[in-house]
């Protein structure tokens, strides 16, 4: 996934402000699913949430696709179980860079024994919808395939999904989801000629209603952005550093 200039444009200059008032960031869901012996509710949707870059970590790794994904689904067992959580600290920084030791540092030990033996345990398995990931590996070239970059730019794709998700709840609750689904397209890619013309004959709306539109859906995106990263972090002063990093792997 990418992002329109518009929305690329008021992620780069936009200042740190509040983030909306969420309470629950990813570390926040870690260190509490470390003090519940069920894992929580939380850590599951937030697992559900961020398979993806771990899933591309593992293929970038070597592992054939059926591997990689039993082995994801093995490395978020463990995660559920509560067996890796006891690693969390949130001073080594960002959730993203935990995430990526922790799936390293399993990758590095997993054994297929130890593999079979896991299978079927207690934990629910994830649903693992792998062929956008698939699409999206044999697009890189030779010089992309650097397993933890695959990493970085799933992760930011599932960053960017997760904000544009919650916009689409926001819209769909003041009833503008019809809208909203037209113009969606336009805050990950920029419109081209003719756009407008389309989308003022679909919507009933003059070219400069659309615009409006489209640049007010794009400055919310980018303020959920902002969020979805500041929400994994501890130290909120790291989120500029973050955010560049974000993107600097998305596609041009």
């Amino acid at each position: 996934m990418a992002l329109s200039n518009e929305v690329s444009g008021a992620l780069q200059s936009s200042v740190i402000g509040p983030t909306d008032g969420f309470a629950s960031t990813a570390w926040s869901i870690v260190l509490a699913a470390a003090q519940d012996p069920d894992g929580g509710a939380a850590l599951d949707r937030l697992c559900r949430c961020y398979w993806r870059p771990a899933y591309t970590f593992a293929r970038g790794s070597g592992l054939p696709r059926c591997d990689a994904e039993d082995a994801t689904q093995d490395f978020f067992r463990h995660l559920l179980a509560g067996e890796w959580l006891k690693q969390a600290d949130p001073n080594r920084g960002s959730f993203r860079a935990f995430l990526l030791t922790l799936m390293r540092n399993f990758l590095s030990n997993r054994r297929r024994h130890d593999h079979a033996q896991k299978r079927g345990g207690a934990v629910p398995p994830l649903s693992l919808d792998t062929d956008a990931c698939e699409r999206e590996l044999s697009s890189l070239t030779a010089a992309d395939a650097d397993p933890a970059l695959a990493y970085e730019r799933a992760w930011a794709g599932c960053v960017l999904q997760a904000a544009l998700d919650r916009l689409a709840e926001e819209q769909a609750l003041v009833g503008k989801n019809e809208r909203f689904d037209a113009l969606r397209l336009y805050l990950t890619q920029s419109p081209e000629a003719g756009d407008y013309e389309r989308l003022s004959r679909t919507l009933g709306l003059s070219r400069n209603q659309i615009a409006v539109l489209i640049h007010r859906h794009s400055r919310r995106f980018a303020e959920l952005i902002r969020t979805e990263v500041a929400d994994t972090l501890v130290d909120r002063t790291d989120l500029d550093l973050e955010l560049r990093r974000l993107l600097a792997v998305l596609p041009a």
